[in-house]
């Protein structure tokens, strides 16, 4: 309980650390700082290895996951056909790895497997500071990329996911932030960090038509194709060799997974219909059955609409992906730190600063209360807080992206120098 309230503190202060950073630094133009990255880079670590030693549990069931994958996968066992990972792994096969690599460190040097594990995200969420830096000072003083590197690197909604959770969303992120920089120098290899962000994790497909449709001639669309294709198919084929496994079930489990439906957004009104009037649940039945659909066909006139009024695909994919949290029928706590550097990359810092104020409530009391510690109860019963005080807690964030979303897909772009 200590540690838990320790993190927690220090959560606070690293938002208040974001909230002031920009201030300090738009007050007036600083001085070149030497090294700079170095800070960048250093802050990142800090903030996250912090809380990373202070915790001794992770997210239970998450945790517990990655170590019965790595257990299986040191056993040279096909994670996707054993009984024992059922819903425990619907991603390709890229971090497994890394799992299997933490348990054999954990096991031989007796150090707790969670500490380990969260390493890896950490590291990569620290990166994404660093290659946020680098390209914002391609076209910004070097006070402003230091602002946007900073920012990253305190923010509290990644923090959270990568130290506190041990989420593996910083890998995918960081491939796609990537597919980005490198988009406009080498088409060949943008395909290539965006294929490893993919068996990654499945998010950064959203990234693919907004880069694909910027790329000028049909030839190098192809090529951009067949790369991001042929990365998927070397690193499904290791796994496929090394494992000894049919393909068939990764991909079925890859593409079927459909979870947290009434969680977030709109669905959560379905669910509440559903509790008041049992009879009423095919509704949300209905969701978790065709649900996907109506949330690819909005990505769809998202993807369209922006197409022919911004010009940056990373423009295009940040009013993606905030669509996306507008309109999705499933949802996880995790997939907030999703926005955050995109929106650091477009200089999105308004509505970002909305959003990391709504989204840390809502995390502060569910990692608080539920994800590191079973204290809701305290509160309210489960499930009944769940339903009436963890999910609701959520509705602030979801408004905001509402927000967010139409000013992004109907209103001028113009970046915020007040960051009020």
């Amino acid at each position: 309980m200590t540690a838990l309230i320790f993190c927690s503190l220090w959560a606070f202060l690293l938002l208040a650390i974001y909230l002031a950073i920009p201030r300090l630094l738009l007050r007036r133009e600083t001085p070149k700082v030497k090294a700079s990255w170095l800070v960048v880079l250093t802050v990142a670590l800090v903030a996250r290895l912090i809380p990373n030693f202070v915790l001794s549990t992770g997210a239970g069931y998450d945790i517990q996951s990655y170590k019965i994958v790595g257990d299986i996968v040191l056993q040279r066992e096909d994670v996707y056909s054993s009984q024992e990972t059922e819903n425990r792994h619907p991603y390709l096969p890229m971090q497994m790895y890394w799992m299997a690599l933490s348990s054999s460190i954990s096991e031989q040097f007796h150090l707790p497997f969670e500490r380990i594990v969260r390493l890896a995200p950490i590291f990569e969420d620290a990166t994404i500071a660093l290659v946020l830096y680098f390209a914002l000072l391609k076209t910004l003083p070097q006070y402003l990329a230091l602002m946007g590197g900073l920012l990253y690197a305190v923010n509290p909604i990644s923090t959270y996911v990568s130290a506190y959770h041990g989420q593996f969303d910083a890998l995918p992120a960081l491939f796609t932030l990537l597919a980005f920089y490198w988009f406009e120098k080498n088409i060949e290899t943008s395909g290539g960090w965006l294929g490893l962000g993919i068996l990654a994790k499945s998010w950064p497909i959203l990234s693919l038509p907004p880069l694909l449709a910027k790329i000028a001639t049909m030839k190098k669309k192809l090529i951009f194709v067949a790369v991001v294709f042929a990365v998927l198919c070397i690193g499904i084929g290791l796994y496929v060799i090394l494992m000894r496994a049919n393909p068939l079930p990764m991909l079925s489990r890859v593409t079927g997974y459909n979870r947290g439906i009434g969680v977030w957004g709109y669905t959560y009104f379905f669910r509440l219909l559903s509790l008041a009037k049992p009879d009423l649940s095919i509704f949300l039945y209905w969701f978790v059955q065709y649900g996907r659909w109506i949330t690819l066909i909005g990505l769809g006139l998202v993807w369209w609409w922006m197409n022919s009024r911004r010009e940056l695909p990373q423009e295009i994919f940040l009013a993606t992906l905030v669509s996306f949290f507008t309109i999705t029928h499933a949802f996880a706590i995790q997939y907030l730190a999703w926005i955050v550097p995109f929106a650091i990359l477009c200089q999105e810092y308004q509505w970002l600063k909305r959003f990391i104020l709504a989204a840390f409530a809502y995390m502060f009391l569910t990692y608080t209360t539920l994800i590191l510690g079973m204290y809701i109860n305290n509160l309210a019963p489960f499930p009944q807080a769940d339903w009436f005080i963890i999910i609701p807690a959520g509705l602030p964030a979801w408004l905001v992206c509402i927000g967010w979303s139409k000013k992004l897909l109907f209103n001028r772009w113009e970046v915020d120098k007040t960051f009020d």
